[in-house]
Formats: C-alpha cells, structure tokens, sequence
C-alpha cells in the first residue's frame, strides 16, 4: 500500500491511535469533501435500496433465478460499453457537473419506476429495463466520481480521502438493503421504491454545492476521443502494478463477487425465508464490508497490499462456499459478513492503490477501465444464473468460489513476476500526450 511520509514515533500507543484517527478521518474537516462524503452516501444508499427492491419484485412475478440475475445485470451492464467513455469525459471536462447530470438522470429513472408500480401496472421488462437506465448513469459518472476525490483534499489526505470514500458504499450497502427490506414487509414496494427518492434528491443538491479547493487539478483533455481512450488503455497496461490490479480485480468480479445476484432465490428457495431475511443477510453483508474497509485502512501502512488481495481472496471463495452450504439462516448470516467482510477488503485495496498509482491527467482513465472489469462481472452473473438453473443455486455458488479462487491464484502468479519494484517510472503513456513522471511508492 502507500506509505505515508508522516512517522509518529516515541509516542505513547494512545497517542498513535489518535493521531491515526484523526490523519485518517481528517479528509472530513475539507467542506467540499464533507458535502461529497454525505452526497454519496445518500445516492449510494437510495441505489441499494432500489437493487434489493427490484430483484426482490422480479423474484416475487417470476421466481426464477435466471431472471432475478439480470436486474444486477442489466444494472452493471452498461459499464462494459460505456466506462472508457466516462473516463475521458472525466479527464476533459467538469467533473462535478458530469456527476450532477447523471444523478438527475437515476433521480427520473427512480421516479419513473415508483409511479409504475404504484399504478400496480409494473412488469418485468419495466424493472429491467429502468435498471438499464440506472446503469448507465452509474456508468459515466463512475470514473468522474472517483477520480475527483483526490481534487477535494491537500494531497497529504488523498489517500484517506479514497480509502473513506469506499466506506462510504460499505455503510451504504448495509443501511440501503435494511431499509428496504424492512419497507417491503412492511408497507410493500411502493413506499420502498419512493424511499429512495428521499436520499437521491437531496444527494444531488450536495452535490451542487460543492466547490472545488484552488488550486485543485481541473480536467482539460484535448485531441480524439478514441486516442484518448488508447492512451488510457496503454498508460494502464504498460504499468505492471495497475495491470496486476486490473487483472486480479477482473478475476473477482466475475467469480466471487457474483454471489449477490442469487441471495434473493437462495433465501426464499433453500431458506424458505422472506424479504426481512433477505435485507438481514444482505445488512450483515454490508456490516461485513464496512469493517473489512475500516480494517483495510488501518493495516494499510504496515501490510503491502499484494498481502491484503491474496488473503482477501482466500476469505471470499470460503465465505462463498460456507454461504452455499448453509442450511441455517444463523451460519448464513455469519457467512455473509465474512464475505462482506473480503470483498470490502480487497477492492478498496484494490481501488485505492489504483487510485493514487497515477497521475490526475489520467486518473479518469484509470479509473474508467477498472469500471470497465466491473462492467464485465454481469457475464458472470449471467453464467451464475443460468448454472443455478441447471444445477441449482448451492452448485452453482460452489463452482464459481472453486474456480474463481484457482483463477486470481493463477492471475496473481503470472503477473507477480513482472510487478514494478517501489517506485517504478510509469511508462509513458503516448508521445503526443505528456505524462508527468510522478509516481507513488507501493509496498
């Protein structure tokens, strides 16, 4: 991981720990980034509320688990063809304004949706079809939002400042479920659906009010949109430690972190539960994740990150196959925290070493392409379900936590050899687009 300059030694433990908080939470003193921490968790929150809502309603028209899986597809889909696109955007223009435009965007879709179902009109080919919305939306603001986190904070905090903007999506993927599967039980769909609307709104008037630090890097890419992708792709793919996380986060994606896609039919067809056991599940899954980003962030000086990835890993593909074998709601609770637990840890490894490994002329490139791998993971989803059709959902989970745990190992060995020592010089990206050789030292 990245090391800090700052050494807080010949003090006594108490004093470290403190100054550890308050260098790790400090990001939060900066308004600018205070109002994007807050206005992510609002739009973050109001996004899971909708992904458990509507694979829930498919779950209940259909009850197969085919179908169920396309709605995190079709919701993730559009990163596959859209992210590069997003990434050059984020490098040429206001990055702000790209994540205004696109949460207005979810705003309608959200709306459109509830007033559908409130008309109890609602079909199958309308919650996908509204999810591809929302994907795409997601899809070009991901790389702006990420890549702007660095311009809100002094660059002494940039790291923190990434490490909590992940925490922000763990708290918001185990309150979001919460409330809306409490909602559905409760007072049904209708109301679950509207609730989000309460947070994106606000969410996108926080954002407006941000205004960005001076001196704070401002996009002004030139030339071709599609040289401008190549240059991505190239600075990206020369540089041995991103092409190793690049890899490994694709391995991921399509294996372990599927998983998800299959808890609605796994709770009503192996648990015989209901929609208060999936929200639990999928609330200890997000409890599960914010303490494997906490925990992350507090190793983060003393363990290098390959470390972090390989351990993570293991934990995933076990926590997977104790989830597939569960016969008992209690060991499948247990089993999605653990998970919640690996996959926080390794991808905010993951996407916080990526982060900082680059320079701000290309972070919205960089940061494109890893959306890219993620909008690879609906192939996976895709096989899961179709598998869980065939063999059924315990089979189908056991396989890809095999398979997807020979595959990172083999990713990581292959790779491993060619990883750039401490401090490597970024190849250069393009002759026609100059790239400052400034570079990070990885541990």
């Amino acid at each position: 991981m990245l090391h800090s300059t700052r050494t807080i030694a010949a003090q006594p433990q108490t004093a470290v720990g403190r100054a550890r908080a308050r260098f790790l939470l400090g990001p939060l003193v900066y308004p600018a980034y205070r109002r994007y921490w807050a206005a992510g968790f609002l739009s973050f929150t109001a996004f899971w509320i909708q992904m458990i809502v509507r694979g829930w309603m498919v779950q209940d028209m259909t009850g197969s688990p085919f179908l169920v899986t396309l709605v995190p597809v079709t919701m993730m889909l559009p990163m596959l063809f859209l992210s590069l696109a997003g990434g050059v955007l984020a490098d040429k223009l206001d990055r702000r304004r790209i994540i205004l435009t696109t949460e207005a965007g979810a705003l309608v879709g959200y709306v459109a949706l509830s007033i559908i179902v409130a008309l109890g009109v609602a079909q199958v080919w309308h919650v996908l079809a509204l999810s591809t919305a929302t994907g795409i939306a997601f899809a070009i603001a991901g790389p702006a939002r990420m890549a702007l986190v660095p311009s809100l904070v002094p660059k002494d905090r940039a790291r923190s400042a990434v490490a909590l903007s992940a925490v922000v999506f763990s708290v918001a993927q185990m309150i979001g479920p919460a409330i809306g599967g409490v909602l559905i039980a409760r007072l049904g769909t209708d109301a679950a659906l509207f609730s989000s609307i309460a947070f994106v709104a606000p969410a996108w008037l926080l954002y407006s009010s941000i205004d960005l630090p001076k001196g704070a890097y401002r996009p002004r890419l030139n030339g071709s949109p599609l040289k401008s992708v190549q240059t991505g792709l190239v600075y990206t793919f020369r540089d041995p430690t991103l092409r190793g996380l690049m890899l490994g986060g694709l391995v991921v994606a399509i294996t372990f972190n599927t998983w998800p896609a299959l808890m609605p039919t796994f709770v009503q067809g192996v648990l015989s539960s209901g929609p208060e056991a999936l929200g639990t599940l999928t609330v200890v899954a997000g409890a599960g994740a914010l303490v494997g980003s906490l925990l992350v962030v507090a190793i983060a000086d003393r363990v290098a990150h390959q470390r972090v990835e390989y351990g993570a890993a293991v934990l995933f593909a076990a926590a997977v196959a104790g989830f597939a074998a569960s016969p008992w709601f209690a060991l499948s609770v247990v089993a999605a925290g653990f998970a919640g637990l690996a996959q926080a840890g390794y991808f905010v490894t993951n996407m916080s070493v990526a982060q900082m490994a680059t320079t701000d002329e290309m972070r919205g490139r960089v940061m494109s392409i890893r959306f890219l791998i993620f909008g690879l993971q609906p192939i996976g989803a895709l096989a899961l379900g179709a598998l869980a059709e065939a063999a059924g959902v315990r089979g189908a989970l056991y396989w890809f936590a095999a398979v997807g745990l020979v595959a990172f190992v083999l990713v990581q060995f292959l790779t491993r050899s060619t990883r750039a020592p401490a401090g490597a010089r970024q190849p250069d990206a393009a002759p026609d687009e100059a790239t400052p050789a400034v570079r990070v030292q990885i541990k």
